[in-house]
């Protein structure tokens, strides 16, 4: 009989036990499909945050969770985490039966530099009908070319070594779009770290964008600083370009509405400070995207990006030029050996007035944006095919806003790599190219002793070409004028209150007195 009790009472407690664990379930069922309700819903409203955070609850409650495991991953992706967070997922990946989760281990892969691993993944997910996946077969061709380019990159590198600029210029935020005075005695760049705006944040809540300088003194690079207004504001400013003698600066601003903006064109006043600013011809402003653009060496000509209708896809690049009359012709697209169906962006224009650098999610790149460059073919009126800078200039990330210095030797842009402060930093680049016949020649122009502004205008000698149309400071008479150095030029010079005077430049390289240039100036007659 008390053998009979005690069964019974094991009996009940296992029941109990039972009842729990199913109560529990249960309850954890229910828990999982209203997160994942949840979790849908941040996700189809590109709330990614959101839904990254829930659907790793849901991998708590339910390990094997498949939905989760690749809705997860997608979101984690879409918010730009880094590898590490994204690596969580591979267990769960591995284990998973759904198609996709073979894109998203690939693009893992991918990301691990495991390319052939990646490749296996990748051919295994195209066997599948398309109709059955998230991925069509342009998006997995396109990541099939990632993997091998950057696999043969990587195998054949460059002899340039790469630099982070360090904590005077980079910060714990994104800092980028690198601008370079001529003679590199000072960096302008773009930066969104705390103290820019007076601390204003957008509906990300970033910092709004605000331009920054450092000023290379004794071989170093100073702090950097906010150049504060003009060209600062409370909303997002962001330098583009220098002119090739540092007077005349491009600046992008965002609107009221932080969704359109336009370029603008500001000039070095005569106390060395930014002047206000003056909003670009609509040759350039659009309707459209337009936040990059570079001059060309005589300013005859401005290429920019702009992804408005009839292009290639996504941004292409363009060229204005200055007509007789003054005003700019209609933009010219750069054409396919150029463009792509994909977005092309950061102009630059090398002041050897044919080497176009610029950045590319199109071509054979390595991923994201890299780095290409191309040479003007004066036989053919375009230039040729786009050339990818190769590793380690470009690897998987972000390599995007490409500017190199007159001599060919430095290049600087921004990208994403394991050394970065937080987020994109500014990076110096020993390129080891060829180097280049240009140099840069300091100068200064007095009138009765006394500095003197003027327009500097460059020629070749026997030749009615413009080599390079240059500015002094009104106060200080310097300028800086861009010219190989085994070239005899005629320099005409132009101020208000002086008569034209023509100088020859003898080439620099065979002369024995100092390199700079002073040029004295006559008033004219009428004064």
């Amino acid at each position: 009989m008390l053998l009979k009790k005690i069964n019974l009472i094991y009996f009940f407690i296992l029941m109990s036990s039972v009842l729990t664990v199913y109560s529990q379930g249960k309850s954890k069922d229910k828990q999982t499909k209203k997160l994942l309700k949840e979790a849908q819903y941040n996700l189809d409203n590109d709330n990614y945050e959101a839904s990254w955070n829930l659907y790793r609850q849901i991998l708590v409650i339910q390990p094997s969770n498949e939905r989760a495991s690749v809705n997860g991953v997608i979101s984690g992706f879409r918010s730009n985490y880094p590898l590490d967070s994204l690596s969580l997922f591979v267990p769960s990946l591995l284990q998973n039966s759904l198609v996709d989760a073979n894109y998203y281990l690939a693009k893992i892969y991918y990301l691990r530099f495991q390319f052939n691993e990646a490749l296996k993944l990748l051919e295994a997910y195209n066997e599948v009908p398309e109709k059955a996946r998230l991925h069509s077969d342009i998006e997995t061709s396109y990541l099939v070319s990632c993997c091998i380019t950057a696999h043969d990159l990587r195998s054949n590198p460059h002899l340039a070594t790469i630099k982070n600029m360090g904590g005077t210029i980079n910060s714990a935020y994104d800092d980028y779009v690198p601008v370079i005075m001529p003679d590199e005695s000072a960096l302008y760049f773009t930066s969104k770290r705390e103290g820019s705006s007076n601390n204003k944040k957008n509906s990300r809540h970033d910092y709004f964008e605000d331009v920054y300088v450092s000023n290379h003194v004794n071989n170093s690079w100073t702090k950097a600083e906010n150049i504060g207004p003009p060209i600062n504001t409370e909303t997002n400013d962001a330098c583009v370009a220098i002119n090739p003698s540092g007077t005349k600066m491009i600046v992008y601003r965002t609107a009221a509405d932080q969704l359109s903006g336009d370029l603008y064109v500001c000039r070095m006043g005569a106390n060395q400070k930014w002047e206000g600013l003056e909003l670009m011809s609509h040759e350039i402003n659009s309707p459209y995207i337009e936040t990059s653009a570079c001059f060309s060496n005589d300013t005859s000509e401005i290429f920019f990006s702009s992804d408005r209708p009839g292009g290639f896809g996504g941004k292409d690049l363009y060229r204005i030029k200055k007509l007789p009359n003054g005003n700019w012709s209609p933009p010219l697209n750069l054409g396919p050996t150029v463009n792509t169906a994909y977005d092309e962006d950061a102009p630059f224009l090398h002041p050897d007035g044919i080497t176009l650098y610029f950045s590319s999610k199109g071509h054979k790149i390595m991923g994201e944006y890299d780095v290409f460059k191309c040479v003007w073919d004066l036989e053919r009126n375009r230039f040729s095919e786009a050339e990818n800078l190769g590793y380690p200039i470009n690897d998987i990330g972000n390599d995007v806003f490409f500017v190199l210095s007159v001599d060919g030797q430095r290049g600087y842009y921004s990208s994403v790599k394991p050394d970065s402060y937080g987020g994109s930093d500014i990076y110096e680049i020993e390129t080891r190219f060829e180097e280049t016949d240009l140099k840069v020649e300091i100068g200064f122009i007095t009138l009765d002793e006394s500095p003197c502004e003027a327009k500097i205008t460059l020629r070749e000698k026997g030749s009615n070409e413009i080599a390079g149309l240059f500015f002094s400071n009104a106060k200080t008479g310097r300028f800086v004028v861009i010219l190989n150095p085994f070239k005899t030029y005629l320099a005409e010079i132009e101020s208000e209150i002086s008569e034209t005077q023509t100088v020859e430049i003898k080439p620099l390289e065979l002369s024995a007195e100092s390199h700079y240039l002073t040029i004295k100036l006559k008033k004219s007659n009428a004064q």
